[in-house]
């Protein structure tokens, strides 16, 4: 699956339905920008993972919503609901051990 961009109109629409990586990110975040290169490697490892980006800083409502204080926060939700989730940067071998109890 490609790594979707969700915005105000299509967030809820996009993580409603099975599990989903939410990488919420700023624009001027120099963490959020090498963790990019992080979920396009696990998204060519693992191309069954739906993975969604959120900009933060264009979507203030849906971080306010989901009470994201600090980027990058990466929330790891199922069907709608966060199931947990991690600030700060994440190493790819971090990221598919935190998933993998929602794959297998």
């Amino acid at each position: 699956m490609p790594i979707t961009e969700a915005n105000a109109q299509n967030f809820e629409e996009t993580t409603k339905e099975g599990f989903v990586i939410v990488d919420m990110y700023g624009e001027n975040c120099n963490p959020c920008k090498r963790f990019i290169k992080v979920i396009e490697e696990l998204e060519f490892e693992l191309p069954f993972v739906n993975i969604i980006k959120v900009n933060t800083t264009q979507n203030r409502d849906i971080a306010v919503r989901n009470q994201v204080r600090g980027v990058p926060t990466i929330l790891f939700m199922k069907d709608g609901k966060e199931m947990k989730r991690n600030t700060g940067f994440m190493e790819l071998d971090q990221l598919k051990e935190a998933i993998k109890d929602y794959l297998y």
